[in-house]
């Protein structure tokens, strides 16, 4: 039997029992036996269970079902955290069960939250393992995207399934995989020649990407394991790290720069492009464009503030502070924006030059919004956000111009009509599981401001928003298990999205909702 044709949840846990032997090498390096010992027994009962879930569910695979295939994923988001947590509880019962299946929820989800207190005192091996499965749940994002939400026109495919251009720019990534298969042959097509495809796209480049990243922050003076850690969490959005204060932890320029532009590529689909595909489409993408344009605003705003908004505080003329504070501000917005959560170390300066003790509102409206449709980054998708605001200015153009003919051809008919509805519908959806998680975390006994904090930064997958921009400075290892179980799950459903969550109840009645938007926005 091929490896692709196995079920995906057994795929998964093959693919997890072997990436333990990594940090069981690294423990037996820095001899720490007792996680050598854990890693290793856990690998053991990972690649057991692996060859069990091929057995039981290998004969109920191969269809292609839609809801069969979201099934599979959603259970795989579930119990891949459990069986991650183990080794991470073994080595360090003090975590509890609880804590450490926590921990291994937000690493595979990309959330990046920690429950640990105080990281430099975690053994390396743990870090290193929290790392590998962030980053092996960024590539399972990206895989998933591309085989199995794109060819049901989910994860912000949706918004502009019926424009040909984004079609072809990678709304179905079908300059990525190598044919030119329409939407109908792709649902027909078998799981593991669409899972096949994906892989042979996505992992050559997240690989490599990876490793370059890893070599330019250890040229730049970060030890191999900071450097490995923070190049996997920066392509795979998570923003771990070994040390508490992240990348601000080894001040430099140089890695913030070269942090810089992987995050841009990490958040956008067109890095996963065929190689033939036109290089101007980078300076043409309406993502890229939203992001700069969110990332401009934010810096400008904390920068214009200095002279505009904070007149009656004594902050000082510094030259020398308004370069640190500019790219303090910049880094960090990108660095919300694509969901990874890093923090620059020029921040505290950007802070004080605004004259804002926390502008927390903007940091939390940037993770909520987003990175790229397709990749790692979680939040609302830049592509919801284009389609409303191009929506938004075409009834504009309609008020004052009624008898205006749409003119914008193929590449954006499809987002101005049922496109915006559809990203509509999606950010009520978000707003209300937001607002779910919100009550829970409330009647839990944590405090409202903190509760919103934290539904957010889980449903957006951007976990270090939650101790840096909330007002109790609070943290994940604060929190009691039943706040940890509401985070959790909203994690989960931030990562496979809620229109995914709907379809999986009844996908043939999401396929007529979205043929019937088309004919009502007609």
């Amino acid at each position: 039997m091929r490896p692709l044709r196995l079920p995906i949840l057994s795929l998964c846990l093959a693919v997890l029992a072997f990436g333990m032997l990594a940090p069981a090498l690294f423990a037996a390096l820095q001899g720490n036996w007792l996680a050598l010992q854990s890693f290793l027994v856990c690998a053991a009962f990972t690649g057991f269970a692996s060859a069990g879930t091929a057995i039981l569910l290998g004969a109920k695979t191969g269809n292609g079902a839609a809801r069969g295939e979201l099934r599979a994923l959603v259970v795989c988001w579930v119990l891949v955290p459990m069986f991650a947590a183990l080794p991470v509880w073994l080595s360090m019962p003090v975590v509890g069960p609880w804590g450490a299946w926590f921990e291994m929820t937000a690493a595979f989800t990309t959330t990046g939250g920690t429950v640990f207190g105080e990281p430099d005192k975690v053994a390396g091996a743990i870090h290193l393992w929290r790392g590998m499965v962030a980053w092996f749940g960024g590539l399972v994002t990206l895989v998933a995207a591309a085989a199995i939400l794109a060819p049901r026109n989910l994860g912000g495919n949706e918004v502009a399934v019926n424009s040909a251009h984004s079609i072809n720019a990678g709304g179905q990534f079908g300059g990525q995989m190598g044919a030119a298969v329409s939407i109908r042959e792709q649902k027909a097509a078998r799981l593991s020649g669409r899972l096949k495809r994906s892989i042979q796209v996505v992992l050559p480049i997240y690989v490599v990407l990876t490793a370059v990243l890893a070599v330019l922050f250890s040229g730049l003076g970060q030890t191999g394991l900071a450097a490995a850690v923070h190049a996997m969490a920066i392509m795979s959005t998570s923003g771990i790290s070994p040390y508490a204060a992240g990348l601000a932890e080894q001040p430099g320029i140089g890695i913030e720069a070269a942090a810089f532009v992987f995050m841009i590529l990490a958040a956008t689909r067109l890095t996963y492009k065929g190689q033939g595909g036109p290089r101007r489409r980078w300076h043409r993408d309406p993502e890229l464009k939203l992001m700069a344009l969110l990332v401009a605003t934010a810096t400008l705003a904390l920068f214009l503030r200095h002279w505009l908004g904070a007149l009656t505080i004594d902050l000082g003329d510094e030259p020398s502070e308004a370069l640190p504070a500019v790219w303090g501000a910049a880094f960090t917005s990108l660095s919300f924006v694509t969901t990874t959560g890093f923090e620059s170390a020029s921040w505290h300066t950007a802070r004080d030059w605004s004259g804002l003790a926390n502008p927390g509102l903007i940091l939390l409206g940037l993770c909520a919004i987003g990175g790229g449709a397709a990749t790692t980054a979680g939040g609302i998708k830049l592509i919801r956000g284009y389609a409303l605001l191009r929506h938004g200015y075409r009834e504009l153009e309609r008020i004052a111009q009624p008898n205006s003919v749409l003119a914008t051809g193929t590449r954006l008919r499809g987002i101005l009509s049922e496109g915006a509805f559809l990203a509509w519908a999606f950010v009520m959806l978000y707003v209300l599981a937001i607002f779910a998680a919100l009550i829970g975390l409330t009647i839990s006994g944590l405090p409202f401001q903190d509760s919103l904090v934290a539904a957010i930064a889980s449903i957006s997958n951007t976990g270090p928003a939650f101790p840096l921009i909330s007002p109790g400075e609070f943290d994940f290892g604060r929190l009691t298990e039943s706040q940890r179980v509401i985070l959790a799950a909203a994690m989960i459903l931030g990562r496979i999205e809620t229109l995914a969550v709907i379809s999986l109840f009844n996908t043939d009645s999401w396929q007529q909702f979205s043929t019937r938007t088309k004919n009502h926005w007609n």
